[in-house]
């Protein structure tokens, strides 16, 4: 028998059946990029994939920024109200099909508690991001391109005394307190009060990067400053001092491998394999441009391109192969079939059950 754990109060859900091995499905609608892959392969036909991951053409809502387009907001994503699949539980028979080819494992199927992805009797993708701490300068940008928010970039920066060294002084008898110097100074180092009879100028010198354009500009020649590691080169400063460090780390959770992280990582830290391989193409004589493919991406692998002044219009979108995962959501979502997404590999454990080859067979094209 069926049955709910819980009552369904958001997008997630979860449900088990009794029997002697205790089996669980609970689905996320956070990770979940509304490919289809659950529904084309369910042998009792118990998921539906929903409306929004169809027909995204809805997503327009208020106070939106159009960018020179009439229609559409330049990579403008809405949050979805409508979770992308629904699950008939008095079909659902636990088998886990749904479970092992979700290639972001936004449905997850435990046996007793443990995921079937972690017992070797069933198949899995062979699909990983890390970033090799090693190689890693913590430089933030895998943080900033990642499309899920699944990366957290922790760096701790060194004491700015070990990066510069100086000296800096003012002569407060040649001093008039106009503030120019705090106007000018980038690290906001400088303190003045101009008020008559409680004149005062205080530098702090933990702040201070010894630049010497509050030297440069001072009226009166007030201020004294020298940078050493300028005049005299770096002899007093350690090297192994001035190291970013900190630590990565990718959520397992909310990765689903389209390999931004590696493609924008200067020092080659940051690695991924995708579970499947493929192709995508979009036809521009079909594409209108409406949008509902930028919007369903959960990748960031579709975008309009960059305006090129107030004004111009957008044709059509464009596609980056290299960090599409070939989930086919926006071919689902396209209402005028211009995009074509072709798997031509797909990369897992192996298997022997000719139920479960011949699932991974269907989706493959």
């Amino acid at each position: 028998m069926i049955r709910n754990l819980k009552e369904v109060k958001d997008n997630n859900f979860d449900i088990t059946r009794s029997a002697e091995e205790v089996r669980n499905l609970s689905f996320n609608d956070d990770v979940c990029l509304g490919c289809g892959i659950c529904e084309s392969t369910c042998p009792v036909e118990a998921i539906t994939l929903n409306a929004i991951a169809v027909d995204a053409r809805h997503r327009i809502s208020n106070d939106v920024y159009f960018s020179g387009h009439e229609k559409i907001a330049q990579n403008f994503k809405d949050d979805f109200d409508v979770q992308r699949i629904s699950i008939d539980e008095s079909k659902c028979v636990l088998c886990g099909m749904c479970s092992g080819l979700c290639p972001v494992d936004a449905l997850v199927l435990t046996i007793d508690g443990t995921p079937i992805k972690e017992i070797d009797a069933y198949p899995h993708y062979n699909a990983f991001s890390e970033i090799d701490d090693d190689e890693c300068i913590y430089c933030k940008r895998c943080e900033i391109a990642c499309p899920r928010d699944a990366i957290v970039i922790e760096r701790i920066l060194p004491n700015r005394a070990d990066l510069v060294t100086g000296e800096i002084e003012v002569n407060e008898d040649d001093c008039i307190y106009c503030g120019v110097c705090e106007e000018l100074c980038p690290a906001e180092a400088i303190v003045v009060d101009k008020e008559t009879g409680k004149e005062s100028i205080v530098i702090d010198k933990d702040a201070c990067v010894y630049c010497l354009v509050c030297k440069k500009s001072c009226p009166t020649n007030a201020i004294k400053a020298l940078c050493r590691a300028c005049s005299y080169g770096e002899y007093d400063l350690d090297p192994a001092k001035a190291v970013v460090t900190g630590n990565s780390v990718i959520d397992p959770d909310l990765c689903v491998f389209c390999g931004w992280c590696e493609g924008v990582c200067p020092t080659d830290a940051a690695k991924h394999k995708k579970p499947f391989q493929g192709s995508i193409e979009i036809d521009d004589d079909k594409c209108q441009a409406c949008g509902a493919c930028v919007d369903i991406c959960g990748c960031n692998a579709l975008a309009f391109p960059v305006s090129s002044g107030p004004g111009s219009r957008m044709e059509h979108v464009i596609a980056y192969n290299d960090y599409c995962v070939k989930c086919k959501a926006c071919a689902k979502a396209c209402p005028n079939g211009a995009i074509t997404v072709t798997r031509t590999e797909i990369d897992h454990t192996p298997i022997s059950s000719t139920t479960w080859k011949e699932a991974l067979d269907a989706i493959k094209d």
